[in-house]
């Protein structure tokens, strides 16, 4: 079902349930107690009874020592505020604290050397994270969590984000969940967006991918419902699969000359995005990538009403087109003729400069191979003022003809 490929990620946030029994309990005169297991003369944590705010998870049970945290342990749990992890811990499971509510602080011990992926993941008040001095796989910086020194593997943070200019990978969930979050700065420094990375980022404005990032994960912006935006940069090759699923503000895609793939789903359900122009280099578009919605009557897959691709013909956007019976708009080529409309006139000269001031300002250029064609006027190779000033002088020459 394709409407609900992402639901249950969404509400439950990667939980998977865990039939792991424990062995005993660790017993408190609150009713709270740890769920425990001991092997090889070592103990797991696996979950809890009772209700706790402050989980301080002890070093030492039944005189043995305490060295990992399960898989899924504490996930979904609304009551822990605050987590504190011994130094004793070497290992915390997959999941092990996701979409925890109320979890606003993590301290993690020293001894600390693996942390499954997405063990925090949708914790959405979560807001400081501290690693104790001595471990030699983790750090925190400004209340985010790094591995490896250069992979941000948990913001937490405000809702502006800035990354750290030293972070160079953005890892598998790493704001998944973080509703609050309205706008991401990158740094030049990163170079790739892990599977997740930003979905259910709910109040998320606009997705500004650097040139510099070379990779997107799966699903990477998927169901950043307030997304109306997204720049892909210069140097991504692919759209992965559910890249932005169910992103359905998104009204504006910019897609560059180096993409030449767009997975299955990459844009499903995006159903502000009334018109997608995608570039010849695309050469492979995956099943119900562009165009197409969920709809729940039918509970099939449907046409986004009054869709089109916009591209050049013969393209593989004209045969995707062709294939889901969707709008096809041939912007081949036409000197001046920017937005593909038959017409050369003001309209196109404001959209050259729209991109000229967008070029100078520092970001990636918007308009695909044909469309820098069409507004390069004096063919000098670049699109600037000269060429919107040209494509008016040509746009007041056709007016003056009508009128004669």
């Amino acid at each position: 079902m394709k409407g609900a490929v992402f639901a249950a990620l969404t509400a439950a946030a990667l939980i998977i349930p865990s039939n792991t029994a424990f062995a005993a309990d660790s017993g408190s005169a609150s009713g709270f107690a740890l769920k425990y297991e001991i092997k090889d003369k070592q103990v797991t944590v696996t979950g809890c009874t009772g209700k706790t705010t402050a989980l301080n998870i002890p070093a030492e049970i039944e005189g043995l020592p305490v060295t990992s945290v399960a898989e899924n342990a504490f996930a979904g749990n609304g009551d822990i505020t605050s987590c504190v992890l011994p130094d004793s811990i070497k290992s915390v499971g997959a999941k092990a604290f996701s979409t925890c509510p109320r979890l606003g602080s993590v301290t993690i011990g020293k001894n600390v050397a693996s942390i499954g992926d997405y063990a925090f993941t949708a914790c959405p008040v979560l807001s400081s994270v501290t690693v104790s001095t001595g471990n030699a796989s983790y750090r925190s910086t400004g209340g985010c969590l790094y591995s490896g020194g250069d992979t941000l593997i948990l913001y937490a943070g405000g809702v502006n984000a800035v990354i750290s200019d030293k972070t160079r990978i953005v890892g598998k969930g790493a704001f998944f969940g973080r509703t609050n979050i309205v706008s991401v700065t990158f740094p030049k420094s990163v170079t790739a967006l892990g599977d997740y990375a930003f979905s259910g980022c709910l109040s998320l404005k606009s997705a500004d991918i650097p040139d510099s990032v070379t990779s997107l994960g799966k699903g990477c912006f998927m169901s950043c419902n307030a997304l109306e935006s997204a720049d892909l940069g210069a140097s991504l090759k692919t759209v992965p699969e559910n890249c932005f699923h169910s992103c359905n503000s998104l009204e504006k895609v910019n897609i560059p000359d180096s993409i030449t793939a767009i997975e299955e789903n990459a844009f499903y359900s995006c159903t502000a995005l009334g018109e997608l122009y995608i570039p010849s280099s695309v050469t492979s578009i995956g099943r119900d990538a562009v165009g197409r919605k969920y709809d729940v009557r039918s509970s099939s897959s449907e046409n986004v009403q009054d869709f089109v691709i916009s591209g050049k013909s013969g393209s593989a956007a004209e045969k995707y087109a062709a294939e889901y019976k969707l709008g096809f708009k041939d912007v081949s080529c036409k000197k001046g003729d920017v937005n593909g409309d038959s017409f050369t006139d003001a309209v196109d000269a404001s959209a050259v400069l729209a991109e000229y001031a967008r070029i100078s300002s520092g970001k990636s250029a918007s308009f695909g191979s044909e469309q820098k064609k069409a507004a390069d006027w004096n063919d000098d190779g670049i699109t600037d003022a000269v060429d919107a000033s040209g494509i008016l002088a040509e746009y007041a020459r056709l007016s003056s003809k009508k009128t004669a």
